[in-house]
């Protein structure tokens, strides 16, 4: 018991890991000092030619003192039917010893024990209609099998001397028995030898081991648990990411979670939830941005917004009063709620247009003039012949005018400045006049609409440049009341 007390000191002096133990202590040489019972049945024989018989039974508690010897307490049954004066009954309380001489040879983890045993007992006798007491010695000669850690088969033979005492019809008498018993020894508690045992080879001994069955390798805690260095949850021999900051998500391989799988993980991620297969920067946030809006292409609803034009967050020109028309492009950015604009953005009535250069302008800073451009209505080469996207342009007129319907207006043709005055009076008239017919076509009355041609009269622009003169060209919606 000294060597096991001081390999225990030892191994709790090693530090964490048990790695560094002064002593090694082999688990088989530890003493199992474990309290045992054994239940047990057999038979009696008497020590004469009858060969008189009957049954036994009793327990057994032993237990050991050193390797080869333990000592016993019992207390068992026999009822011996003899063949001419009746049953000799007996009850003996015993207390003996067991030698294991072969220990040796066969130590405490051998799986067959041999033994010898003997002592004392103290009985109860029953026979001839008496009832006594005797006293003697007894021996033994038997095995056990072990089974597991805790249970043991066992077979034994013993003899038994009964001195009878000195009063009765059985003065001085001595019987002889043999009983022949088996039983299961059942081990109480845990085994020492198991604190001292270390299945997984990781320096803790499994006794005192939080986590059995650690790979060979791995290093481990004074718990017999393998290190976790950034406490993550995941060991250190299993973590792929070991550094991992503390409270921060990891998986199975204790790397931090990327959500959306952009190579940031999500505690470092200012862009969560980016698109799969979106190139992004040290922050998680996607790279490219095709238009410059400072709107990322994966999430620009318009990734192809002029330059230097206003954005959302969507990505889109910004529309302050809402009306379908961008600022960039409306003329009339401040139109009240709910009224129909035309494609610049401005209403029939009750609007303010931005002025063009030079324009006079009233106290609140609006375009006196009241005509509107309709921007994008073009015609074919030196013609009257409506192109397609004019068309659609149209097509979103007659809409807004619907929407007006006691407002009549003038639609004014304007050329520039190449060309004759009078071909190009007449040309511009041709024009308003297949404007008002394909906005009757639409539905709108043609009494709301006079159509005006007013040549190269009232340019807008320098007709000395090829934009000035892409400016002047255009048709002019102009509210008559």
């Amino acid at each position: 018991m000294a060597v096991a007390a001081t390999a225990l000191l030892s191994l709790g002096m090693a530090g964490p890991g048990f790695a560094q133990a002064e002593e090694y202590v082999d688990p088989n040489t530890v003493l199992d000092s474990r309290w045992s019972v054994m239940p047990m049945a057999g038979f009696v024989l008497s020590d004469s030619s009858d060969l008189d018989s009957g049954i036994s039974g009793g327990i057994l508690a032993a237990k050991p003192l050193t390797h080869w010897f333990s000592y016993e307490l019992g207390v068992d049954y026999s009822n011996l039917e003899t063949s001419n004066a009746g049953d000799y009954e007996r009850i003996s309380g015993r207390l003996g010893g067991v030698l294991y001489p072969f220990r040796p040879y066969f130590d405490d983890s051998a799986a067959f024990q041999p033994f010898l045993g003997g002592g004392l007992h103290l009985s109860s006798i029953d026979f001839l209609a008496q009832s006594t007491s005797a006293v003697g010695f007894y021996a033994s000669l038997g095995a056990q099998q072990k089974l597991n850690d805790r249970l043991s088969f066992t077979l034994l033979g013993r003899y038994q001397v009964d001195d009878v005492g000195d009063s009765g019809p059985l003065v001085d008498q001595t019987f002889y028995t043999w009983q022949v018993l088996a039983g299961l020894r059942i081990a109480i508690g845990s085994k020492p030898s198991d604190r001292y045992r270390d299945a997984d080879g990781d320096g803790v001994p499994d006794g005192l081991d939080k986590c059995p069955g650690t790979p060979p390798g791995v290093q481990v805690d004074a718990r017999g648990c393998p290190l976790d260095g950034d406490g993550d949850g995941v060991p250190d021999h299993l973590d792929q990411c070991p550094d991992t900051p503390r409270g921060v998500k990891v998986d199975a391989k204790g790397c931090p979670i990327d959500s959306d799988g952009d190579g940031v993980p999500d505690y470092l991620d200012k862009c969560p939830g980016t698109p799969p297969g979106v190139a992004v920067d040290a922050n998680g946030c996607p790279l490219v941005d095709s238009d410059g809006d400072g709107t990322p292409d994966a999430y620009d609803k318009c990734p192809d917004t002029p330059k230097g034009i206003a954005t959302g967050e969507d990505g889109c020109p910004l529309d302050s009063d809402g009306d379908g028309i961008p600022d960039h492009l409306d003329e009339c950015p401040n139109t009240p709620a709910g009224l129909a604009v035309l494609p610049d953005g401005c209403a029939l009535v009750g609007d303010c247009r931005r002025p063009r250069p030079g324009e006079a302008v009233d106290a609140n800073g609006c375009a006196m003039d009241r005509g509107f451009i309709l921007r994008g209505v073009k015609f074919e080469f030196d013609s009257a012949i409506l192109t397609v996207e004019a068309k659609q342009i149209l097509d979103k007129v007659s809409v807004t005018l619907a929407s007006y319907p006691d407002v009549d207006v003038e639609l004014g043709g304007h050329t520039d400045s190449i060309g004759t005055a009078g071909y190009n009076l007449g040309l511009s008239e041709r024009r308003a006049i297949a404007v008002k017919e394909y906005l009757m076509r639409k539905g709108i009355k043609g009494a709301r609409m006079t159509p005006v041609g007013y040549g190269l009269t009232v340019p807008i622009a320098d007709n000395s440049t090829a934009e000035g003169r892409e400016e002047n060209r255009r048709v002019e919606l102009t509210p008559q009341n």
